[in-house]
């Protein structure tokens, strides 16, 4: 039926012309039967079954076919240079990796070392690491620590008191404006702490309490002070450090790392979001000496070849500088942070009495793209994979 060679016709096979005509020729099988008597019913070499013929001896399990594959391997030029000195070490034992214990018994006595080729070419590896911004982060926590501080955490959603007030910036002050700071319409509004260390920052702001200064000459508003933003800065974790030391904590240093929101323009070094790092040491005695020594080893621990204190203006700070650092690239310093010791009027409404403090305020997403040689600041957060995997990872 398959040859058509017969019908079937009232449940009986009828043999039909082609199939007279092909019954007068050699039977369908007898060439192949008598191969595979020839071949003692074992392997049929491939080349000598037609096509058409294969698929229908395989589909009446009449035979099986098994797919042999054959591999050559040839010596190297190099491998022919060796093989005079590999006959001669058969019988040694060829260490691949020196291990102390292998050190320690002597084993190695009497055996080759394996010897590998460094220049040869090898497969680029992708293996898990974190994000170099979190390697910083890491390595900044780590620096600070081991220099004695103690880390200061604290919310994002902060009042303006902590934000602004306490660090004698006044209520009109244009950083205090919707350009720069991003205030919250529920809720509208928080909390102030305790009510005698307000009294004192509000006479501060107005008179100048008993620092020494005429203050601000303003009528401080409370309600403003108690309105709710995103912070601008992690200073806000150092003031209120300072509310809560007392004498016996005294002298004290501490540190902090976090994200801080400012509503500027979107540039090749600015973000809307942005972390930044901050750090202050209160005691009798220290010096802006002292803090331009942290902060020089601070710079250079980040890699920073070329940098540069400069006086500057901070309405919180006195004596105050700013930190610059040199991009080769564009051919300019740019700011890194700022940086000083605490104004009275900042210290005294808080620890209650006068004590120097050192404080410094710097971001560090600009000394990151200095080190890995990115030219925008809103690259450091693309999760690009290409430059993710390509980061090497950061080391001390």
């Amino acid at each position: 039926m398959k040859n058509k060679w017969a019908t079937i016709r009232n449940d009986k096979i009828l043999i039909n012309n082609k199939g007279i005509n092909a019954s007068k020729n050699i039977n369908y099988f007898d060439e192949y039967r008598s191969i595979i008597i020839e071949n003692n019913y074992a392997e049929v070499p491939r080349d000598i079954i037609k096509n058409n013929d294969l698929i229908f001896l395989k589909s009446r399990n009449l035979i099986e076919e098994n797919n042999y594959y054959e591999n050559q391997a040839m010596l190297t030029n190099f491998g022919h240079s060796v093989l005079r000195y590999l006959q001669n070490v058969d019988h040694s034992k060829i260490i691949t990796q020196l291990t102390p214990e292998i050190l320690k018994n002597e084993s190695w006595k009497g055996s080759v070392f394996q010897r590998y080729d460094v220049t040869l070419s090898v497969p680029s590896t992708r293996p898990g690491k974190r994000h170099f911004v979190s390697q910083v982060i890491d390595y900044i926590r780590r620096f600070w620590v081991e220099l004695g501080f103690k880390e200061m955490t604290g919310e994002y959603l902060e009042l303006n008191f902590w934000n602004f007030d306490a660090l004698f910036q006044p209520q009109d002050h244009p950083a205090r404006d919707l350009a720069d700071t991003f205030y919250l319409k529920t809720p509208e509004s928080g909390h102030l702490p305790d009510p005698e260390m307000v009294q004192r920052v509000k006479e501060t702001h107005e008179n100048g309490w008993t620092t020494g200064s005429t203050g601000w000459q303003y009528k401080w508003d409370p309600a403003m002070a108690a309105r709710n933003c995103l912070r601008t800065h992690t200073t806000s974790l150092s003031v209120n450090a300072i509310a809560k030391l007392t004498e016996d904590d005294l002298p004290a240093k501490f540190f902090s790392v976090g994200r801080v929101f400012r509503n500027e323009t979107i540039d090749w070094n600015h973000l809307a979001e942005f972390y930044q790092t901050d750090g202050i040491v209160v005691g009798e005695g220290v010096t802006f000496t002292n803090m331009q020594g942290y902060l020089k080893a601070y710079l250079e621990g980040l890699g920073i070849k070329r940098f540069r204190f400069r006086p500057a203006y901070f309405p919180y700070t006195e004596m105050s500088m700013e930190a610059e650092v040199w991009i080769e690239s564009r051919g300019a310093w740019m700011e890194l942070f700022g940086a000083g010791m605490f104004r009275p009027e900042v210290v005294k409404p808080l620890l209650g009495k006068d004590v120097p403090v050192l404080a410094w305020g710097p971001g560090f997403e600009r000394l990151v793209m200095e080190s890995y040689r990115i030219e925008r600041i809103g690259e450091l957060y693309g999760n690009d994979l290409g430059l993710l995997r390509k980061a090497k990872l950061w080391m001390e």
